[in-house]
């Protein structure tokens, strides 16, 4: 198949088409390693028509597509099994970044670090970056994108004025609030599904060159919850990040035997940007919080903050953390279910389950993101939650089961997963995450990409 498949398609497209079996296998898996299908080639188009005729040959041939950026995701949403993979980093091009009118227009396989780098010495920043920013402009606004400013700009995917897209018939839309905005709204959050983000028009905001960061730790969830909602709720810090560290205090006798357990600890940083000449005033940043302790006070520029996680993955790869199974389960929790969730799921984790990984606490607005598909809790604040851990192979199905039970407990609190982690969901589950919206995504479905052929396996649309 692959032979005449990539014969076919070299025929059609000035990009690159490849089927060499060691390239193929390497492009098998995701960041989650949990989930492996050889496609039958890979595509590395070169311009957004080499998209449409990639998309209009496969519909014709019935061929499934599966479009691929850094492949973060980790339930295998960037793999197809003997289908055309649509490498989109070959569209790697900053077409131009406009300081007067706040806007960068980039192809879909640029890379926010790529951005980041080009746009601070001209003193812009995107309003929102991921953690990692090895990731693609595309890919996260096929997720949504959150970082540790959603709290008052929401998510990547609102921070965009304009998309370049081809659907799955083959058609090459660009789509704007005021232009095709059905498709606008489509392509943001659902991964690829209706259709391939090609190119976006985002916006930028003019920024400050150096950062502050208060590290402050707690002994109380309760308590890192309070400060953080005064932090968010009083706008005086630019940046909010927390997680969750465990304290081991050895091993508890459970009815499996025994098992590791920890004392919980939160810490918290905030970030302030700031003039060189106008550092911040320390006392009013921290005016009201009430931490267990306040660990450490770090300035830095704005970009080794942007970058401020690099260092961590450089030891996750070190220690083989990088390589393994990554069945990271995100989920966004409305703000009055976020303390009793977490103590119980707390309780029951042992720290040796995350394998060098982390459990991320994200305090946020729940008001500030209006991307159709992207579903949260409709409350005030809401409280992410990530249980990010590194999973060798003979542990794996321990811990999916362990990670899906959270992830069902979260749903019945009220909570909506972030769809790029670990998903193991059902047609039920799917018809719960999107809820009101669920007949609308299947109408779009069909309406955009009525032969599937558009990242099939992930969602169950059903019969």
């Amino acid at each position: 198949m692959a032979g005449n498949l990539a014969g076919d398609l070299r025929a059609l497209i000035a990009g690159q088409v490849l089927d060499d079996q060691a390239l193929r296998a390497d492009a098998s898996s995701d960041f989650g390693r949990m989930i492996r299908r050889v496609p039958g080639v890979v595509v590395r188009p070169s311009s957004t028509q080499d998209v449409a005729e990639v998309i209009r040959y496969a519909r014709k041939n019935s061929v499934p597509i599966a479009t691929r950026g850094e492949a973060h995701t980790q339930s295998g949403q960037a793999t197809v099994a003997d289908g055309i993979l649509i490498d989109l980093t070959s569209l790697d091009r900053i077409l131009s970044i406009d300081p007067g009118g706040l806007l960068a227009d980039c192809q879909a396989g640029v890379k926010w670090e790529t951005l980041v780098r080009q746009a601070i010495p001209q003193g812009l920043v995107p309003p929102v970056l991921t953690n990692n920013l090895g990731v693609t402009v595309g890919g996260t606004l096929s997720v949504a994108g959150l970082g540790v400013a959603s709290f008052r700009f929401g998510a990547q995917g609102d921070n965009v004025t304009e998309i370049e897209a081809v659907t799955g018939l083959g058609d090459i839309v660009v789509a704007s609030e005021s232009r095709e905005r059905a498709v606008f709204d489509a392509v943001r959050s659902t991964f690829g599904q209706i259709g391939v983000i090609t190119r976006a028009r985002l916006k930028l905001r003019r920024c400050r060159p150096r950062t502050r960061t208060y590290f402050l730790l707690y002994d109380d969830l309760g308590a890192i919850m309070r400060d953080a909602q005064l932090a968010i709720e009083q706008d005086r810090v630019d940046y909010i990040e927390a997680t969750c560290s465990p304290c081991p205090q050895g091993f508890k006798s459970t009815p499996a035997g025994k098992e590791a357990f920890a004392a919980w600890f939160f810490p918290l940083q905030l970030t302030v940007e700031f003039e060189p000449q106008s550092p911040p005033d320390d006392a009013r940043v921290l005016q009201g919080l009430a931490p267990y302790r306040r660990t450490h006070i770090d300035d830095q520029d704005l970009l080794g903050f942007a970058a401020r996680l690099e260092p961590l993955f450089a030891i996750w790869k070190r220690m083989g953390n990088w390589a393994m199974a990554h069945p990271w389960t995100e989920t966004i929790i409305p703000w009055g279910a976020a303390q009793p969730f977490i103590t119980q799921v707390l309780a029951g984790l042992p720290p040796t389950a995350l394998g060098g990984g982390h459990v991320l606490l994200w305090p946020c607005r729940g008001t500030v993101s209006h991307i159709p598909f992207f579903m949260y809790p409709q409350t005030p604040l809401v409280m992410g939650f990530g249980i990010l851990p590194g999973v060798p192979p003979d542990l794996l199905p321990q811990a999916k089961a362990r990670l899906n039970l959270v992830s069902d407990m979260s749903l019945a609190a009220g909570a909506k997963r972030y769809l790029s982690g670990f998903i193991e969901f059902d047609r039920k589950r799917w018809k719960q995450h999107f809820g009101t919206r669920w007949d609308e995504l299947c109408r779009l479905k069909t309406t955009y990409d009525p032969d599937g052929v558009l990242n099939p396996g992930f969602i169950d649309y059903g019969p």
